[in-house]
């Protein structure tokens, strides 16, 4: 059954895990892609086969390459042309074993890569088990650190030994996770190349199968995933961001939960400023990724902050020990009551009002839609969980009970006589100065109004008003 796993293409993103993130470097990707080659046999049935549950790197080393293969030399490997031995296979080869369409998984790459086409071919002939000992033996090490293997002790310890995992790292996410099952490891490695999970929080994990793709393969492709990122991937900080990002899945990954010291760059305040924090989980949010973290924010307070990871300006984050002065008192103790926040208190906080800054207060609002588009746009959509219709009567309920300046609620009041009853009414929770409301409602413009609190409808009036200003034509003296 070894040709159902791994029998998809190393996807970018796969390789990227195993390149620890440095995939732009060549001599990076080649490694990626031999360590592919191993995963592909150390859980295909021939691996199974070969090899005991314990094994060292003589054992496998005897089991892939032929009986006459030396690896002490890097010159008596080159000159070896045995054409059964795995150390001439070419990266072409391998693919081609699985039946790999060399062409599509060149573009993929480029897609994802800056690398060019002389660099593809050199990558495809390459022999990639064309190494020294060393080099192998690294590879079983760098398999281990990624979590692929186990390292097991040796009763002499007089050479390394290794074990398949029982769980694959395929997927993080607990309340996601494929090991869960009962699955065999083998299992789970076809079972995660068929899903192709998403990963947008995880970018070292393959999310785009052929069936759903964002360029057009031919005309037999009728569904396509379309990604609009504020930070584009071709840039450099990109491959930061998922260096970040992959460092923060490793942190998780370990167990070994600790505070990380960063610099941030806060757009906000214009300021760069460096931060102790506990990282939570991710969010995908507004085109870009964002850390939810709690600990010492932009602002010098103790409080949570979603960290957009594009400005990090750390290019590695540093682990602090708990005891390290630097550490908020707060968060300190916190880790002693083992009180510390997790993604479910993030997930609470998100539901309980509308606005990605969970962290900021909520208040009510109530709004109106023009009936005509309220039929056709919002009606049963859902915006919110906290987003419910109401009616006219009590819109105007709500203005009367939540407006104690006497001035402004007569105002309201006599503009919503002056609105239709037929008109679309909603309230909700929302987080107070939050960017996303803010955006969404300019977004629908003279679709919708502000009708509670007061001072958010003063807010959008006056940007709708300096919008309008932009517009007005003044005449030209020649």
């Amino acid at each position: 059954m070894s040709d159902l796993f791994f029998r998809h293409p190393p996807q970018p993103e796969l390789l990227q895990r195993l390149a620890k993130g440095l995939l732009q470097q060549n001599h990076h990707l080649t490694r990626a892609v031999r360590l592919w080659v191993w995963l592909r046999w150390l859980y295909g049935d021939q691996g199974y086969a070969a090899l005991p549950d314990r094994f060292t790197y003589a054992d496998w080393r005897q089991a892939f390459f032929s009986p006459t293969h030396q690896d002490e030399k890097q010159n008596d490997i080159l000159q070896h042309h045995e054409p059964n031995c795995a150390c001439t296979k070419t990266t072409r080869t391998w693919l081609k074993e699985v039946n790999i369409a060399i062409d599509k998984w060149q573009e993929s790459l480029q897609q994802h890569l800056s690398i060019s086409d002389s660099d593809l071919k050199n990558l495809l002939h390459e022999r990639l088990f064309a190494q020294v000992r060393k080099s192998l033996q690294s590879d079983l090490d760098l398999l281990v650190d990624l979590n692929w293997l186990q390292r097991v002790p040796h009763s002499t310890g007089r050479s390394k030994n290794y074990r398949r995992v029982q769980v694959l790292p395929i997927s993080q996410q607990p309340e996601n996770r494929i090991s869960n099952s009962n699955l065999t490891p083998q299992e789970q490695v076809y079972l995660a190349e068929t899903l192709e999970m998403v990963s947008f929080l995880d970018p070292n994990i393959p999310f785009l199968t052929e069936q759903i793709s964002p360029h057009p393969q031919d005309d037999t492709h009728r569904v396509f995933l379309y990604i609009d990122y504020l930070v584009p991937e071709s840039t450099q900080k990109q491959d930061q961001v998922d260096q970040l990002q992959g460092q923060l899945q490793d942190i998780w990954d370990s167990g070994q939960m600790s505070p990380l010291l960063m610099t941030y760059h806060s757009a906000h305040l214009g300021l760069i400023k460096e931060c102790v924090v506990y990282p939570v989980c991710i969010y995908y949010m507004e085109r870009a990724k964002y850390l939810c973290a709690y600990g010492s924010t932009p602002k010098s307070e103790i409080n949570w902050h979603n960290y957009r990871l594009d400005r990090i300006c750390s290019e590695r984050l540093m682990p602090l020990n708990w005891t390290d002065t630097r550490v908020p008192q707060l968060l300190q103790e916190q880790y002693k009551k083992n009180q510390l926040p997790t993604p479910t208190t993030v997930h609470t906080k998100l539901k309980q009002a509308w606005g990605f800054d969970f962290y900021k207060p909520s208040a009510l609002m109530v709004l109106r839609f023009n009936q005509q588009f309220h039929d056709h746009y919002i009606r049963g959509t859902f915006l919110h969980h906290t987003f419910a219709p109401i009616n006219y009567q009590q819109a105007t309920r709500l203005i009367k009970q939540h407006t104690p300046n006497p001035e402004h609620k007569n105002t309201r009041l006599d503009i919503l006589q002056h609105r239709s009853p037929d008109d679309g009414y909603y309230q909700d929770q929302y987080r107070v100065n939050d960017y996303h409301v803010i955006r969404r409602l300019r977004a629908l413009g003279a679709e919708v109004e502000v009708l509670l609190p007061w001072k958010l409808r003063e807010r959008i009036a006056l940007d709708l008003q300096e919008t309008g200003n932009h517009y007005r034509h003044k005449a030209l003296k020649l």
